[in-house]
């Protein structure tokens, strides 16, 4: 366990506190979530600094690092569409691409291949945490065009993955022909 790893771990448990601090009603209670949001997404660029720089660019680490993301964003997303800051079938879109691209991740897995983040899955995802950041700061309405933006990359980004599914279930159909 590596410390990039470590980080992309510390990103999946930091989703409790920072639900915590959305929904404990506390002086401050938005700052603090601001604040833990904004560190925990700060160890997504963090923990890939350090696989690459140290040489420990792990498939756990891209398989994690792309889970710890979803699931602080989800989060996000639904504290976000419960408070009215952000609609719901942007959210939607973003949430069903999650689980495609997971999905079709799983499947590469079983083939062998693991997909890490492509530009525009990162492009998507630097997208998404800037809007759920201005949106947790209370600009509702460059946040809401920011979102629309995170929601086009996030089509885009879909694409780039799901275009390559022939290929992939291809590829582990060989797979289960060659398991005994």
């Amino acid at each position: 366990m590596n410390y990039a790893n470590q980080l992309t771990i510390a990103r999946l448990v930091a989703v409790v506190p920072v639900m915590a601090a959305l929904y404990v009603q506390f002086p401050g209670n938005r700052t603090a979530a601001t604040v833990l949001y904004s560190a925990a997404i700060l160890t997504d660029y963090l923990d890939g600094i350090l696989a690459r720089r140290s040489g420990k660019v792990t498939a756990f680490g891209k398989l994690m690092d792309s889970i710890a993301d979803k699931a602080l964003i989800v989060s996000l997303f639904f504290a976000l569409v419960a408070e009215g800051s952000m609609p719901a079938w942007m959210a939607a879109i973003m949430v069903v691409r999650e689980f495609a691209v997971t999905g079709l991740r799983m499947v590469a897995l079983e083939g062998g291949e693991v997909i890490a983040a492509n530009r525009w899955g990162k492009a998507k995802m630097v997208s998404q945490s800037l809007a759920v950041f201005i949106l947790l700061l209370g600009y509702s309405s460059l946040g809401y065009w920011t979102m629309l933006l995170a929601t086009v990359l996030t089509l885009l980004s879909g694409w780039s993955y799901l275009k390559d599914t022939p290929r992939i279930i291809a590829a582990s159909a060989g797979q289960d022909r060659e398991s005994p």
